[in-house]
């Protein structure tokens, strides 16, 4: 896993890298130009007339430097300089003189009709070092990109965003369809409004390292690496026992899904424990499980089923009337097992934070809310929690010691200590049934030895790959939870 950082966070690596280890600010600054110019040409073979359109600070330096090297592989390039050149950084102004030097067309601010013509377009206005919204000639180059028609690539992070939350800071902002984004990944880049405007992203390596006392992680393959393989001697009474405690007297598929999925996902025995309407229904679709049915709340028997089981989830289709609010209690009184909370589960769990907390001192909680959900565990509202996903997560986490999947299209996850950010999914997972698929991993994991943080982050990665994979051999808009259940195999 590598770090996902902030904005300030970046500028320490990078000022290390100068300060520290001597490796010359225009050094990076070639380095950053040459791999643009690498992604742009690989990617746009037939572009031959391409625009850079560079602002006052260092990312405009690295867009005429940019210029400049494709000038010399002998495109047809100009330059558009925008801002006052009186607030010209060192660096850019060095640029300039080079480029300059090589006769590279410059112009200096921005007009539609020398930004006319180009078949492919470099955005270098801003980095990650913007706290304002575009105005004035930037925000007249910023429309004017959106508006061309033509591929935009953006240097470092498309111009107009907040690097951190990834927030549109004014009325407009760059969407293109290339970001490249040097030495580490942004956290803008996968929040907020900015992830529907990077298009396809790339993190060049250009010589700047660096770790900080606290990094968020960015989840990637090597994640899978921490799920343990089946041992030689294992029977399926020692490879997990979940509880899915699921489903209402009118809903069965929620726990159908879940309890699938878990299976696939490894788990050696599943027992469902649903509204007695449900058993017949699910018992032909999935007979690898195993069942028991209510038609009111018995507590004595729900402890007996908890007394089984290695894993409980608790929450899919459960609906939130009495009997599911008095299983749901129950389970957080009572229960000494890891225990997943999904769906209802959590809605209903909003209702009794007390018991939450309870239930987190003797056993491992796993919560995995959307933004509508958190909101009601948190009392945040969900417009603020998309822009401040990971200290919502971490501080919920924190106060009720327990492990939290904030689920969104980035999706942040916190023991209250860690943080681990997962972009492996896509939109296929806007589906319904898709967080009861997540759940049944997660349960399948804790089960097979998991600690709770792994079980989630190997879990959400997990749930992420096989629903692109999903999308790979269907229209994305046509995949089903049971499309994602059946990639878990493949991977």
């Amino acid at each position: 896993m590598k770090s996902i950082v902030t904005a300030k966070e970046m500028k320490s690596f990078d000022e290390a890298t100068i300060n520290k280890h001597k490796v010359p600010a225009m050094v990076l600054m070639e380095r950053a130009a040459m791999a643009v110019v690498d992604i742009a040409t690989a990617n746009y073979p037939e572009a031959n007339r391409i625009y850079v359109l560079a602002g006052p600070g260092n990312n405009g330096g690295d867009g005429v430097a940019i210029a400049r090297l494709l000038y010399i592989k002998g495109y047809d390039v100009k330059a558009i300089v925008i801002g006052n050149p009186d607030k010209f950084s060192s660096q850019l102004k060095e640029q300039i003189d080079i480029a300059s030097s090589y006769n590279v067309p410059l112009v200096f601010g921005f007009d539609s009709k020398e930004a006319d013509g180009a078949d492919l377009y470099i955005e270098a206005m801003f980095g990650i070092g913007l706290t304002r919204g575009l105005e004035g000639e930037f925000a007249t180059a910023a429309t004017y990109l959106n508006e061309s028609g033509k591929p935009v690539v953006a240097v470092d992070i498309p111009s107009g965003f907040d690097t951190d939350c990834g927030r549109i800071l004014g009325d407009v902002a760059v969407k293109c369809d290339y970001t490249v984004t040097f030495a580490f990944l942004k956290k803008g880049l996968v929040l907020g409004d900015c992830k529907k405007s990077i298009g396809k992203i790339y993190v060049a390596d250009v010589g700047i390292y660096g770790e900080t006392d606290y990094n968020a992680k960015l989840l990637e393959e090597d994640v899978l690496s921490i799920i343990p393989e089946r041992p030689l001697t294992a029977n399926k009474g020692t490879c997990g026992k979940v509880l899915v405690i699921a489903g209402s007297e009118s809903i069965y598929g929620a726990c159908y899904l879940s309890a699938k999925a878990a299976l696939v996902a490894g788990s050696g025995l599943v027992k469902i424990y649903t509204h007695v309407n449900n058993i017949n229904s699910i018992q032909q679709a999935l007979p690898e499980a195993m069942y028991l049915g209510y038609d009111k709340f018995d507590k004595e028997e729900l402890l007996q089923q908890m007394a089984w089981a290695d894993v409980i989830l608790i929450g899919p289709g459960l609906g939130q009337s009495e009997v599911s609010e008095d299983i749901l209690k129950t389970v957080l009184e009572n229960t000494k097992v890891t225990t997943v909370i999904d769906a209802d589960g959590v809605n209903l769990a909003a209702k009794h934070l007390d018991k939450l907390q309870q239930a987190a001192a003797k056993a491992s909680i796993i919560l995995t809310p959307h933004l509508k959900e958190m909101e009601r565990l948190s009392g945040v509202k969900v417009a603020d929690i998309n822009y401040n996903m990971e200290e919502v997560a971490k501080e919920f986490s924190k106060k009720n010691k327990c492990t939290l999947i904030l689920k969104n299209f980035t999706t942040v996850i916190s023991d209250g200590d860690k943080i681990f950010y997962c972009i492996s999914g896509n939109q296929a997972l806007a589906t319904p049934g898709s967080g009861d698929v997540l759940a049944g991993i997660v349960s399948s994991l804790a089960g097979q030895g998991l600690s709770a943080v792994n079980s989630a982050t190997a879990g959400a990665y997990l749930h992420g790959k096989a629903g692109v994979n999903a999308s790979k051999a269907r229209d994305i808009k046509s995949v089903l939870a049971r499309d994602i259940i059946e990639e878990l195999s493949k991977i």
